[in-house]
């Protein structure tokens, strides 16, 4: 026992374990900047050749925030991620970021994205 609270506290004391926060589309707007897990439905999808979007929150264009797939990290995932997350209630982990004033998490990895 001693030696596993000695690990979590040098774990703390470096920064190895981070504390996530979970929230909805509708509390996300309070996070750009900061790493979260965000739980909503996805309300719409699309596919173009160098992007797929997901729309959180609402369908385009009143989405609140949408997670975005780069061509490049399409091949981790088993099926195009439109196809795997469209009307699917998900969390997904990552940097809530501004893209011309719109809110968005880029997605890199399968594994960020758990389907409720």
């Amino acid at each position: 026992m001693k030696k596993l609270l000695l690990t979590f506290s040098i774990a703390l004391a470096f920064g190895t374990v981070k504390a996530q926060t979970t929230v909805t589309a509708k509390e996300v707007v309070n996070y750009v900047g900061k790493e979260v897990t965000l739980c909503d439905s996805v309300y719409s999808t699309r596919a173009m050749e160098n992007i797929s979007l997901l729309n959180i929150g609402g369908k385009y264009p009143k989405e609140v925030i949408t997670l975005v797939v780069f061509k490049s990290d399409r091949a981790k995932f088993e099926k195009e991620p439109t196809e795997l997350y469209a009307n699917k209630r998900i969390c997904v982990t990552g940097k809530v970021t501004l893209y011309k004033d719109k809110l968005q998490i880029v997605v890199n990895e399968p594994k960020q994205v758990k389907v409720n």
